[in-house]
């Protein structure tokens, strides 16, 4: 259920997931014009009113226990004693306080009830219809909220339209698209105001109607030249129906019409870089840094904007510039280590892990920096730099062990194997670590040390999945132990039925004790939850054995193409396809 938290007469304005439907943005400053309604305090309930129509006793103490639990702000209590006097009775205050009070504490069905009710007695009330319609609208029924819109725009469309969008300050996602839904159902028989067609204009494009929603947009500028949302939204809408040379165009006459506006120059500086025109959009992003000196969080979200869009080089030097102001260094410098490390500069890269501080980045950034010391060769920084992390995080020893392991696998994996060995002997029970040196002794051909690591992990922790699915497939996968094997998948299985890694064991070891169609089954549905490498060249495999060559090369060659690196899919082929010939 959409979120809906409303406030009677309060000057503020939507701020929620559809940031452009703010009150501004549907009026294009005609709100000017309209007087809004007063403010009120939006940080408190409604206020109880004081009604005039003669109660009996019983309601009177009920309507007391309501206003002293409001007081107390027992405002659950308060709605209750509200809305059960409400219930019983035709007075319009009660139900109007009822349902202000169920619209602040976010019950949409409630303070549709009591709106509806109150309506009964005032059908003229048009904060009545307010809530009625936004409560229309936070139940998802556009429809309905449409037909009380169109009674408060009855009468005097601008102002209606002010105050609905100012109660609607606080509307989520799903809120905003139903209110868009509404008013966007009212322009033909309102034809003259430019705030409803940009309504629909806005809700065809979340429609992803774009041309229609072109079309709309139009209208609203017809009605109103200087509707200055709808004129960004004909910028954005140009772009997204491919025709960049007409939304540049369009957005260079507005930079000119509005110089001094930010969003507008922000936009254009997008469309510019999309189009890979660095030179203009990056004069552009200058003149918006002189116009706005202090603003630091609009360079960095247009350099790293930039950077998404091949002017890597020229947003880099924004970056820079940043971190020499001091602004947001630690991350910043994370983004410069990433674009030094993307272009093969790995000495940048380091100086800019190395110069993160900020403990909740630092750790992950140096155990990164000595990634890169580890490819460059620097055996003497890399060794230095995780024995000064072990130091200074000692609860983190586990990860920290296996993470330089793992730098060393490729090149040097008996080294791993001995860091790990030393790690276990400091941490015997670590559960990380011994799966780490069961991998790393995998790898060694050292089976029995896998199998005694696997098995220790069993002793600590006895229905583990991971170790009995690591467990069963080494014995599947590297000996002829398949019937062992099979009980600890279909263990592991038990509880994960639906991880696809396991799976991939499954019609392994099927496979292996002679049962392909079986095995298929699990292998299918194992590739198409995650398409890796190796269910690839298992169930390539399987196909293959089962006659379905064809199928088997289609699988293969899409696994290439998705993992060229990957080392299972060309191991297979050659196997089978030397065999075949």
């Amino acid at each position: 259920m959409p979120k809906m938290r409303f406030t009677l007469c309060t000057n503020r304005l939507i701020t929620a997931a559809l940031p452009v439907l703010l009150l501004a943005a549907l009026l294009g400053g005609c709100a000017s014009r309209t007087p809004a309604p007063p403010p009120a305090e939006v940080t408190k309930p409604p206020a109880a009113p004081r009604a005039t129509a003669p109660y009996d006793t019983t309601v009177i103490a009920d309507l007391m226990l309501a206003e002293l639990a409001a007081q107390r702000r027992q405002l659950d209590v308060s709605l209750a004693y509200y809305t059960q006097t409400a219930r019983r009775t035709r007075s319009p205050e009660v139900a109007g306080q009822a349902a202000r009070l169920a619209a602040y504490m976010e019950d949409p069905a409630l303070a549709l009830e009591m709106s509806e009710h109150w309506l009964t007695m005032a059908p003229d009330d048009t904060t009545a219809m307010e809530i009625a319609a936004l409560s229309h609208v936070s139940l998802g029924n556009a429809d309905a909220a449409a037909g009380y819109i169109d009674k408060l725009l009855a009468t005097n469309p601008e102002a209606a339209l002010v105050r609905l969008v100012t109660q609607a300050r606080n509307l989520d996602q799903a809120g905003n698209t139903q209110l868009l839904a509404a008013l966007a159902q009212l322009t033909e028989r309102y034809p003259d105001q430019a705030a409803l067609w940009y309504a629909r204009a806005l809700h065809l494009k979340l429609e992803e109607q774009l041309e229609a929603a072109l079309d709309a947009n139009d209208e609203a500028l017809r009605r109103q030249p200087r509707h200055e949302d709808a004129l960004l939204l004909k910028g954005r809408l140009l772009a997204e129906l491919g025709r960049p040379d007409e939304a540049r165009r369009h957005m260079r006459r507005l930079v000119r019409q509005y110089p001094e506006t930010r969003r507008v120059r922000v936009l254009y500086v997008r469309l510019l870089l999309e189009a890979g025109d660095e030179e203009e959009a990056f004069r552009q992003l200058e003149t918006l840094s002189q116009q706005h000196p202090d603003d630091q969080d609009l360079r960095l979200s247009l350099a790293l904007y930039g950077m998404e869009h091949g002017a890597r080089a020229r947003a880099i030097g924004v970056l820079q510039q940043l971190v020499e102001e001091g602004y947001r260094e630690d991350e910043i410098h994370g983004y410069l280590a990433q674009a030094a490390e993307t272009d093969g500069e790995t000495e940048i890269a380091i100086g800019h892990y190395l110069a993160i501080r900020a403990p909740d980045m630092a750790l992950r950034a140096r155990v990164q920096a000595a990634r890169l010391y580890q490819k460059t060769g620097d055996t003497a920084n890399r060794q230095a730099l995780m024995a000064d992390l072990r130091d200074h995080y000692p609860a983190q020893l586990p990860l920290l062990y296996a993470a330089e392991a793992e730098m060393l696998t490729e090149e040097n994996p008996e080294a791993a194997l001995q860091l790990l060995d030393e790690g276990l002997h400091e941490l015997p029970d670590s559960i990380e670590l011994l799966y780490a040196r069961a991998l790393a002794s995998e790898r060694l051909d050292k089976l029995d040390r896998t199998e005694a690591d696997l098995r220790r992990i069993l002793t600590l922790r006895p229905d583990d999945p991971d170790a009995l699915n690591a467990l069963g497939y080494t014995l599947t996968d590297r000996t002829e132990r398949h019937e062992e094997a099979l009980g600890y998948i279909e263990r592991a299985l038990e509880q994960r039925p639906d991880n696809p890694a396991i799976m991939d064991s499954m019609g392994w070891v099927l496979f292996n004790l002679g049962r392909p169609e079986e095995a298929l089954i699990y292998l299918e549905q194992a590739y198409t939850l995650y398409p890796d490498d190796e269910i690839a060249a298992h169930l390539g495999e399987v196909l293959w054995s089962l006659g379905y060559e064809a199928e088997a090369r289609r699988i293969w060659a899409d696994s290439l193409q998705r993992e060229p690196e990957g080392r299972h899919v060309p191991r297979v082929m050659e196997r089978l396809l030397e065999n075949d010939a």
